[in-house]
Formats: structure tokens, sequence, C-alpha cells
């Protein structure tokens, strides 16, 4: 098991925290949406949550 430095673990939780909000909001535009420009809104959201876990991946990889 690798050992994570305790600011880089700091780190990855905070991406987590920001990806579970985004996913809390993407949660309520998918329960809200329904007009014509649902579908982009929903995509927008989806590219929203992604980011941060990318971006934690990216960080994750290099550990």
């Amino acid at each position: 098991m690798t050992h994570i430095l305790e600011e880089e673990r700091k780190h990855l939780l905070d991406l987590l925290v920001i990806a579970q909000q985004r996913l809390n909001t993407l949660k309520e535009i998918v329960a809200t949406t329904n007009h014509d420009c649902s579908g982009s809104d929903i995509r927008m959201a989806i590219g929203d949550a992604i980011t941060p876990l990318n971006i934690a991946l990216e960080d994750a990889e290099a550990l």
C-alpha cells in the first residue's frame, strides 16, 4: 500500500468534496429540468461533475 502525504490526501479529499457537490447539482438538474435546453443543461452539469474527478485521477496517478 502506498503511503500518501497528508497534504496530498487533503488535496484529493478536497477534489472529491467538489466532485460530490457537482454531482448533487447534476442530480438536481436532472430532477427539475424539463424544457428545450434540458439536454444541454445535463451535458454541462456532467462535464462540471467529471472535471474534479479527472483532476483527482491525474493527481492520484502521480502517487
